[in-house]
C-alpha cells in the first residue's frame, strides 16, 4: 500500500466559506439556472428558490453534522461512505468523479456565451479549453492563494449581480407582492397562472441553482479548525448565495418589460439588461459573469482534485495510478496531480456536445442529499458521527424532512418527460457503474481500505 503524503493546512476558516460561495456560484444561479427556472414556472422562480434556501438550511445541518465528524478531502463519498458502507460509498464517488469533470466543461462552454455582448465572435470550445486549462492551472497551486484568487473575482462577481438586480428595482414594471401572490407563466396562449406540477418542477431546479454549499467539507484536512468552523462555512455559504440570487432576480423579474419575452429568450438576464441598460453595461456585466463562472470552474477544480486524491490514497485503482494521483506538491502542499487529472477530463468532455453534458449533470443533487441525511440517520445509530461538533438540531425530523423533500423533486423530475427524467436516470446510472467497481474489482483486491487521516493534533482517531 501506499503512504498517503498530507496536505497542507493552511486555509481560514473564512477562505473555506469563500470557495464554498464560489462554488455555489452566485452568478451561475442567476444567469444559467434561473432562466431555466422562469422557462419552467415564470414568475414562481422567486419562490422556487426562496424554498430551496429553506430546504438548505436542513441540508446544511446535515453537512455540518457529517463534516465535522469527517473533516477529510474526499468529500460527499465520504461522509457517505463511512456512514452507510462501501457500496455506497462507491456509488457516490462514481457520481462525483463523473459529475466533476462535467462542472468545468459545461460553464467553460457557457463562458462563450456570457461575453457574446463584449465579443460576439468568440468560440465556445477553445474558450472553454482555455479556461480549463487557466483554471485548473491555478487550482493545482496552494489552497490559500486559491482563496484570494476567488475571493477577488467573487468580489466582480456579486458588482455584476447588484447591477442586474438595481435595474430591475429601479425600472419596476409590475408589483413584487402581486408577483409572489399571482405567478405566472408564459405559454404559446400567452401569460396564465403556473400550474402546480410546473412549481414542483421548478424547486428542483431551484435546488439545483443554489446548489455547492456544501464544498466546505472537501477542505477538512486544509482548514485550521476544521471540525469547529465546519458548521458556519457552510451555512454561510448558503445564506450568502441565497442573498446574491434572490433578489437579483426578483429584480429582474420586476423590472421585465415583457415577461413572456423574457421566458422565452435565450439570453433573458444578458437581454434585459441589453434593453434596460444598454451596450455598455451589457457588455461589462457580461464580463463580471465570464469572470464569475471562471471562477467556479476554479472551485471545481480544486473539489475534483481533493476527491481523486482521496480515493487515490485508499488504493482505488491501479498501484501506479495510486501513487500518482496521491501526489502532494512539496511546496504548495495541494493535491497538484490528481487536479490536473481532472482538468484532463474536463479537456475531453468540452468535445461532447451540450445535451450530453447536460445529462451527465442529471439530478445527482437531490440523490446526494437523500444519502447524507440517511447517513445522519445511520451515524447516529451505530455512533459513527459522534466525534461531530455540530450536530443537527431536531433528529430525526430533519434528515427525514431532507430525505421526502429529494423523493418528491426526484418524482416531480420523473413524471415529466424532458431533461429531468433523463437527469435522474443518468445519475442512477453512473451510481450504478460506481457500485459495480466496487463488487468487480474492489472487493476481491487486498489494496483498498478507508483512510481517516490525523487530526490537527497529528493523532489518527477512527470514529
Amino acid at each position: 500500500m501506499i503512504q498517503p503524503q498530507r496536505l497542507k493546512r493552511e486555509m481560514s476558516g473564512f477562505g473555506g466559506l469563500v470557495i464554498s460561495l464560489t462554488s455555489l456560484s452566485p452568478s451561475i444561479g442567476l444567469y444559467i439556472a434561473a432562466p431555466v427556472i422562469i422557462q419552467q414556472s415564470g414568475s414562481f422562480a422567486i419562490v422556487a428558490c426562496a424554498l430551496a434556501v429553506l430546504l438548505g438550511l436542513v441540508v446544511a445541518g446535515v453537512y455540518a453534522e457529517l463534516g465535522s465528524a469527517f473533516p477529510y478531502a474526499g468529500g460527499d463519498y465520504v461522509l457517505i461512505g463511512n456512514t452507510l458502507g462501501p457500496i455506497t460509498r462507491f456509488a457516490v464517488l462514481g457520481s462525483n468523479l463523473a459529475g466533476i469533470p462535467v462542472a468545468l466543461a459545461l460553464p467553460g462552454l457557457g463562458v462563450a456565451d456570457s461575453l457574446k455582448v463584449a465579443w460576439p465572435g468568440l468560440q465556445p470550445v477553445p474558450m472553454a479549453l482555455a479556461c480549463i486549462v487557466a483554471a485548473t492551472g491555478l487550482a493545482a497551486l496552494s489552497v490559500r492563494l486559491n482563496a484570494w484568487v476567488t475571493g477577488l473575482f467573487l468580489v466582480v462577481e456579486i458588482a455584476a449581480i447588484a447591477v442586474t438586480g438595481a435595474l430591475g428595482f429601479l425600472h419596476p414594471h409590475r408589483d413584487l407582492l402581486s408577483v409572489l401572490a399571482h405567478p405566472v407563466m408564459a405559454t404559446p396562449q400567452g401569460l396564465r397562472a403556473t400550474p402546480l406540477l410546473a412549481m414542483a418542477v421548478a424547486c428542483s431546479a431551484g435546488v439545483y441553482a443554489l446548489n455547492g454549499y456544501g464544498a466546505a467539507v472537501y477542505f477538512g484536512e486544509e482548514v485550521i479548525g476544521a471540525r469547529r468552523k465546519m458548521a458556519w462555512m457552510i451555512y454561510g455559504a448558503l445564506i450568502l448565495g441565497g442573498l446574491t440570487i434572490i433578489p437579483p432576480l426578483a429584480g429582474v423579474i420586476v423590472g421585465a418589460p415583457d415577461l413572456a419575452r423574457l421566458a422565452t429568450s435565450a439570453a433573458p438576464m444578458q437581454d434585459f439588461v441589453l434593453g434596460v441598460a444598454g451596450p455598455g453595461v451589457a457588455a461589462l456585466v457580461s464580463v463580471g459573469v465570464a469572470l464569475a463562472i471562471f471562477n467556479a470552474m476554479i472551485a471545481g477544480g480544486l473539489i475534483g482534485g481533493r476527491a481523486l486524491y482521496s480515493a487515490a490514497r485508499e488504493n482505488t485503482w491501479h498501484v501506479r495510478l495510486n501513487g500518482t494521483l496521491s501526489r502532494v506538491h512539496p511546496r504548495h502542499g495541494s493535491p497538484w496531480a490528481a487536479t490536473l487529472a481532472v482538468g484532463a477530463g474536463g479537456l475531453i468532455l468540452c468535445l461532447l456536445p451540450l445535451s450530453v453534458l447536460v445529462m451527465i449533470n442529471g439530478s445527482g443533487a437531490a440523490i446526494g442529499y437523500a444519502l447524507l441525511a440517511a447517513g445522519v440517520l445511520a451515524g447516529r445509530r451505530t455512533g459513527s458521527t459522534a466525534r461531530s461538533q455540530s450536530p443537527l438540531p431536531w433528529h430525526p425530523a430533519g434528515p427525514i424532512v431532507v430525505i421526502a423533500a429529494a423523493a418528491g423533486l426526484l418524482a416531480a423530475a420523473l413524471i415529466q418527460e424532458g431533461p429531468g427524467r433523463t437527469g435522474v436516470l443518468v445519475s442512477l446510472a453512473i451510481m450504478a457503474a460506481g457500485g459495480a467497481y466496487y463488487h468487480l474489482a474492489v472487493r476481491r483486491g487486498a489494496a483498498w481500505a478507508r483512510h481517516d487521516p490525523p487530526d490537527e493534533d497529528g493523532v489518527a482517531r477512527h470514529p
